[in-house]
């Protein structure tokens, strides 16, 4: 008897993860490619999309029934459809869907439920998912939105630390910086600081927590304040399902995975208003999302001048 199987891509902007899975959710194998990210290089992304697809097909033996993409940048890009058909077409031409990388995350955060899924790490976004209906809160990057990620901690420390240091008051988050920052000033950090990439920046969030977690006030009024937004923008998810709302919420990202006292916080605040939510921890394989997905939205190849 032939195995059937199936394939779900992560298509992050630093790398690729390609899965396969059989029809029963057990993992068969996988590979990487480089950056997935196709708002940024739309030809090089579709390209390692599809490298990492074929790597899989060329070593499976058996038949491949459907191919999901979680790509990250679509939603900048859209045609949805198009970018499918595209990736088919360097795939044997097998039915192949394209969705978001927060929509793969979140098939695979809620296992088919209907739900939430809240991711944090250098960005942030909540997801829901009712009765195949999609609700988004955030997301909107780092100069508008992102709270309680990564990149916003670390912004909201540096923000503290300067006006504390205007003020000459003292803040544990000023030695933090300047040593880190390997300065003698507060102020001289924000040139090195407006040089720095996102995910670079949002690294700094580890110090922060660390510096929290030894029971520093100002680190610690940095990541509650944080976990307020986080949570505020999840309660304004569960406010938008229908009565009766879904109550699974899972958390994905660094942030969400390795900090715990704005966890906790977060999670504190969501059940003073939502007291039934709970908060399972997703496993992080989004390309596991493909085992999940309900649609039948899959499209082949089509040639253009037919």
């Amino acid at each position: 008897m032939t195995l059937k199987y199936q394939i779900g891509v992560d298509a992050g902007g630093t790398h690729i993860t390609a899965i396969a899975y059989d029809l029963k959710g057990e993992e068969l194998d996988r590979s990487e490619a480089g950056p997935g990210q196709i708002n940024t290089n739309y030809e090089a992304g579709i390209n390692n999309i599809a490298k990492a697809i074929n790597k899989l097909l060329n070593t499976i033996d058996g038949d491949c029934m459907r191919i999901l993409c979680g790509i990250s940048g679509l939603s900048v890009v859209g045609n949805a459809p198009v970018v499918a058909a595209t990736i088919s077409s360097k795939a044997d031409n097998l039915p192949t869907r394209a969705v978001t990388d927060s929509l793969l995350a979140l098939y695979n955060g809620l296992e088919g439920d209907d739900g939430g899924l809240v991711i944090a790490g250098t960005g942030s976004v909540f997801n829901g998912l009712q009765k195949g209906h999609l609700i988004a809160v955030g997301g909107y990057g780092n100069i508008l939105g992102d709270e309680g990620s990564g990149y916003a901690i670390a912004v909201a420390a540096l923000k503290s630390a300067l006006l504390s240091w205007d003020k000459r008051e003292k803040n544990g988050l000023i030695p933090m910086f300047t040593k880190l920052f390997n300065v003698e000033q507060m102020d001289e950090c924000t040139g090195k600081f407006y040089k720095m990439k996102n995910a670079d920046v949002a690294g700094l969030a580890v110090h922060v927590a660390k510096l929290a977690d030894s029971g520093d006030k100002a680190a610690t009024d940095v990541i509650k304040g944080q976990a307020h937004l986080l949570a505020r923008d999840i309660i304004i998810g569960l406010d938008r399902y229908e009565d009766p709302k879904p109550m699974k919420v899972a958390l994905t990202g660094s942030v969400l995975a390795n900090n715990k006292m704005l966890r906790d916080a977060m999670e504190k605040e969501v059940q003073t208003k939502y007291p039934k939510a709970s908060f399972p921890i997703s496993n992080g394989e989004n390309a596991r999302g493909v085992v999940f997905d309900k649609s039948k939205d899959y499209r082949y190849f089509t040639n253009p001048n037919d």
